[in-house]
């Protein structure tokens, strides 16, 4: 049974924002947009879970720092996938120890695909572990 991953993209360019979620819909994936950090932060409070955000970190409103340690506070089993240029990256190196970085440049759409399925499925498994190991210890009624 292949499972179905909701995924949010943080963006401020529109075009990127369109461009990441019809490739990422073109792998399965359900998928919504946020164009700054407002509208990041309401998608991940109110509204339906997330597994994993592909976040550029040149969002507008908002520290990207802040924005980040507010997320994990909240909801400490996100993961998150910066994708962003090397430019922008260089600038929040606090961002460069603790999340994936996929570099935006040409062709960088593959790479960010690989780097998604990886994580996706490592958590995967691990949820799939953990389930398998929970229902192993429950006592059979």
């Amino acid at each position: 049974m292949k499972q179905k991953f909701n995924l949010l993209i943080a963006d401020l360019n529109r075009h990127v924002g369109v461009f990441l979620k019809r490739e990422m819909m073109a792998d399965g994936y359900h998928v919504r947009l946020a164009e700054n950090g407002r509208q990041l932060l309401k998608w991940a409070y109110h509204h339906e879970h997330f597994d994993l955000l592909i976040m550029d970190l040149n969002l507008p409103d908002i520290d990207v720092s802040s924005l980040l340690t507010k997320l994990q506070n909240r909801i400490p089993f996100l993961s998150v996938v910066v994708h962003t240029f090397l430019s922008d990256y260089s600038d929040h190196l606090d961002v460069l120890q603790a999340f994936p970085f996929v570099e935006r440049k040409g062709s960088s759409i593959e790479c960010l695909k690989k780097v998604v399925c990886d994580i996706l499925q490592k958590y995967y498994s691990k949820q799939t572990q953990i389930a398998k190991g929970h229902a192993a210890h429950s006592p059979e009624r």
